[in-house]
């Protein structure tokens, strides 16, 4: 049999995708976001995430290309080589972290 895998789903658009479990640091409520002058449509902005400052992803306007309310975004903190990003999705599904 395959290997089971525990995943972060989320939904974003009309899309459901998932973050493998390890990836994920911690699922937060939205944040205040300072925007990035020049910076690609699909970077949202700066948040400040008790003293640590993240690169904010809109996935919702990478896959839709129309940003979301990012007041009702939903916030997933992924870990990654070059460190943390919070992306910004539709709605958190499951994520056992």
């Amino acid at each position: 049999m395959g290997e089971t895998k525990q995943l972060c789903t989320f939904y974003v658009g009309d899309g459901y995708f998932g973050i493998p479990v390890g990836q994920v640091q911690e699922v937060v409520r939205p944040q205040p976001i300072t925007p990035v002058p020049l910076a690609p449509k699909v970077v949202r902005g700066l948040i400040n995430l008790r003293g640590q400052i993240l690169t904010a992803i809109d996935l919702r306007n990478r896959s839709a290309g129309e940003p979301g309310d990012a007041a009702k975004a939903d916030e997933c903190v992924v870990r990654t080589d070059d460190g943390p990003v919070s992306f910004l999705v539709d709605e958190i599904a499951k994520c056992w972290t």
